[in-house]
């Protein structure tokens, strides 16, 4: 459950909430920290009602992409969000709509690749259709001089449908729910969350018509070590007696604290998670993570420009095993068994992102760093193993400046990488057989796009038409370097978009 979250500021003074209401409705998000986790009660440490809704088109090319990606695609939908304050209470919502087309994709089936430590992945190119629905919600109310409760829910369903054998089809739901409670006293704050995750995503696979050619596929167990075979096999599970597709669920529980004082903030997030790959007697792989995430920020004034020091800290351990299956009858009755169960997977990930903005009357500036540290073994087969490690280094900056009706944007990055791999075995007095089987080509294509170095640029105008209404165009280029498996070294795309703040 790797997504970004936008870090923002404590509370905003009075005095500026005019100013403030004609800014972009991200960065009014941003400038309250309580917005980037998950106690909803922090919403009333801030004044500002802003609203917004907006139509986008986007169009994308290029060689220089992963997988699973297409080298043509265009999305389109719409978006609203809403932060709203009353006396007593205060409100924040969304709801978007996107889709997604692309084509010549295959590679991984899943709708988030890498999300699950297990992956299943298809090799004939074809277009697929992603359609994603999302809403949020949060409340928070003044239950007593002193004390303030909250509630936040997050919804997310998606479907996707490949148009071309091996064709399957996807369905994606995603579920947050946190409710919070706040104490408060002059420039103090704490606050205290539960958080409920739950996710499921289900895979079904058919062939249409009759065709000469077999299609196969690849069950991905860790580090592209699994099972390669025609995709009606039982080594890669998607199609297998009582089962229906390939069902994927994890379910998380945990806690999160927050801390105020000030301009300064602090909080701490821990999940618990606990998931499985089957269903009913059939399950093949169960998995666990621990979970543990922090935000910083401080804020400060100098004249009439805002400094704001925001840093988000990240880690988490996940660990996979595969069940060992068999069947028994009795009574005419068959069951499904576990006899036992092997560690094949564990990845852990290690992120820091320290970032600054300053904020001025007609703009701002952002610029930081990210650090992310991938560590990931594989362990399909005694006595054989694989430790991989990843270290991967972004620096960003991008500005925003007003001139008369115009809103100016630019953004600039780099990013690289480094990975190393190392062989391990096992002692061991028999004689190992074979290891297990590779798909080394989409294994180097995937840690390529990952760890190449590379150079992002791009720039955005926002024409403000009178009564909140906006037009924005804008365009992004990438540029890889040492490139061996990637197919290409470029990739841009172009958004228009059509919206209205108020």
């Amino acid at each position: 459950m790797i997504e970004r979250r936008k870090i923002a500021l404590l509370c905003a003074l009075l005095p500026l909430a005019a100013v403030l209401s004609a800014q972009p409705y991200e960065r009014i998000e941003r400038r309250n920290f309580w917005n980037a986790g998950v106690n909803a009660a922090g919403l009333r440490m801030d004044s500002v009602t802003v609203s917004y809704a907006e139509l986008y088109g986007r169009g994308m090319q290029g060689e220089f992409r992963d997988t699973y990606q297409a080298r043509e695609a265009w999305s389109a939908g719409a978006v609203a969000k809403t932060i709203a304050h009353r006396e007593r209470y205060s409100m924040a919502g969304s709801f978007s709509f996107d889709h997604t087309s692309g084509r010549e994709m295959c590679g991984s089936m899943f709708i988030r690749p890498g999300f699950y430590p297990v992956d299943v992945l298809e090799f004939t190119p074809g277009r697929k259709d992603l359609q994603t629905y999302s809403f949020t919600g949060g409340i928070a109310v003044d239950a007593a001089p002193r004390w303030r409760l909250g509630g936040k829910m997050e919804f997310l369903a998606a479907n996707c449908a490949k148009r071309k054998d091996l064709r399957h089809t996807n369905y994606r739901l995603e579920m947050k729910v946190a409710p919070g409670v706040m104490y408060h006293k002059g420039r103090t704050a704490l606050g205290l969350a539960y958080v409920f995750v739950k996710n499921s995503e289900s895979i079904r696979a058919e062939e249409v018509g009759s065709t000469v050619g077999t299609y196969y596929a690849f069950l991905d167990k860790g580090l592209m070590y699994g099972a390669y075979e025609d995709w009606e096999g039982s080594g890669v599970h998607l199609k297998e007696s009582g089962v229906d597709g390939f069902p994927v669920k994890e379910t998380m529980h945990g806690v999160s604290v927050q801390v105020q004082q000030g301009g300064l903030y602090v909080d701490a997030e821990y999940l618990r998670s606990v998931g499985s790959a089957g269903e009913k007697q059939t399950v093949w792989f169960e998995f666990s993570a621990h979970r543990v995430s922090s935000h910083v920020g401080y804020r400060f004034r100098r004249g009439e420009v805002w400094h704001y020091l925001r840093a988000e800290f990240s880690w988490s351990r996940q660990v996979n095993d595969e069940n060992v299956l068999g069947r028994e009858t009795a009574g005419g009755v068959t069951v499904t068994r576990v006899y036992g169960s092997n560690r094949i997977f564990e990845r852990r990930l290690l992120r820091v992102n320290p970032e600054y903005e300053a904020v001025f009357p007609k703009g701002e500036v952002r610029l930081g760093a990210e650090v992310s540290s991938l560590r990931r073994l594989a362990t399909q087969m005694f006595p054989y193993g694989t430790l991989q490690t990843m270290t991967l280094y972004r620096g960003y900056v991008c500005g925003e400046r007003r001139v008369g009706r115009f809103d100016l944007k630019g953004y600039a990055a780099f990013a690289s990488g480094s990975r190393t791999e190392r062989e391990l075995e096992a002692a061991t007095e028999t004689e190992p057989g074979d290891p297990p089987y590779r798909l080394t080509e989409y294994l180097d294509w995937q840690d390529e796009y990952l760890s190449a170095s590379r150079v992002s640029v791009g720039v955005g105008v926002r024409y403000r038409i009178p009564r909140g209404v906006y037009a924005e165009l804008g365009a992004t280029f990438v540029h890889g370097f040492g490139l061996r498996f990637v197919g290409g070294a470029n990739r841009w795309a172009e958004t228009l978009k059509v919206g209205y703040v108020f």
